[in-house]
């Protein structure tokens, strides 16, 4: 079933992808107006794509979970568009909801041993992120952030452990992991672009890097309900 709707899935993966490219270019031109269209516009084709898979998918926990954290990562693109900085906090807290959608979707049983070797090259490089952030979080005066800050980068650094684990996850195909890995690390690196440039050091053509790896990975993320 999912081999004949596999064409029309691939059109709305398209058209998503189309909806992204005008986004990076409205940010790359800082057109707020087209911006918001097209930001949120991505992130609902996305779901439509993933939704119109989801009778097909040989997988529904999974399905389910990656849909409802594409229904949070919508929520926090709208309150991040947003030129009030208030609604930041908001935004994080959508986007927290989302990852933790994408861990139970990840894991539907407890995580293979063999993976646990896994998580420290990721608490590494999570660690010492996590460290320039609660830095930088001080010295500018915005301690109510730390912790928030912190929870979402654990969060965030358990979702990308839990998509390496599926190598070891005999349930998954090979192009289901890459698509799940490539995803969940892109996403991974936009959250950390996005963080380093907000609150550590501020870095050329950072917001089009941070929408572009954003938009892979979501994108990369759904592709694995069609392969």
């Amino acid at each position: 079933m999912l081999r004949a709707a596999l064409p029309m899935l691939m059109l709305w993966l398209g058209i998503a992808l189309g909806c992204a490219a005008v986004d990076w270019f409205a940010v790359a031109r800082a057109d707020k107006r087209l911006e918001y269209i097209f930001k949120p516009a991505t992130m609902l084709v996305v779901i439509l794509a993933a939704g119109l898979a989801l009778p097909h998918a040989p997988n529904s926990w999974f399905a389910q979970f990656l849909i409802l954290g594409f229904i949070f990562s919508l929520g926090g693109d709208i309150f991040l568009m947003l030129p009030n900085p208030r609604y930041f906090l908001f935004g994080l807290v959508a986007f927290l909801a989302g990852h933790i959608a994408y861990i139970i979707a990840l894991n539907p049983t407890a995580p293979p041993l063999e993976a646990l070797w896994l998580a420290l090259p990721i608490a590494l490089v999570g660690a010492w992120l996590m460290r320039q952030l609660w830095r930088a979080l001080r010295a500018s005066k915005q301690d109510s952030l730390r912790a928030p800050v912190v929870v979402y980068g654990i969060a965030i650094s358990v979702m990308l452990w839990s998509a390496w684990a599926t190598l070891y996850r005999a349930d998954w195909s090979a192009p289901q992991r890459a698509c799940v890995i490539v995803g969940a690390t892109l996403f991974f690196i936009s959250d950390a672009m996005l963080a380093w440039n907000r609150f550590v050091k501020p870095f050329a053509a950072a917001k089009l890097a941070v929408i572009i790896t954003y938009h892979l990975g979501q994108i990369a993320l759904a592709l694995t309900l069609m392969v």
